[in-house]
């Protein structure tokens, strides 16, 4: 039996994405972007095949990297105040 693991990564751009993945770490669905994102928001979320690529695409040349859902709100603020 697999199991579903659901995560919040965020772009270097300061977006949040959802990706949905199973126990061995392939990606079955990714959502976003997203503003703002929290671990509860992840149940709800729309996961889908269409941005999947671009996701392993982006976490392969570390441009996506995983945060803790419970300071992605907050990362994604301190980010937008820094970042040019």
């Amino acid at each position: 039996m697999l199991c579903i693991m659901k995560s919040i990564w965020q772009h270097e751009n300061a977006k949040l994405y959802a990706v949905r993945s199973n126990t061995f770490g392939k990606i079955t669905g990714a959502a976003g972007p997203f503003d703002a994102l929290t671990s509860q928001d992840l149940d709800s979320c729309e996961y889908g095949p269409a941005i999947v690529q671009w996701v392993e695409r982006a976490i392969a040349t570390h441009t996506l990297r995983r945060v803790n859902p419970d300071l992605a709100t907050g990362v994604t603020r301190a980010i937008g105040r820094i970042a040019p």
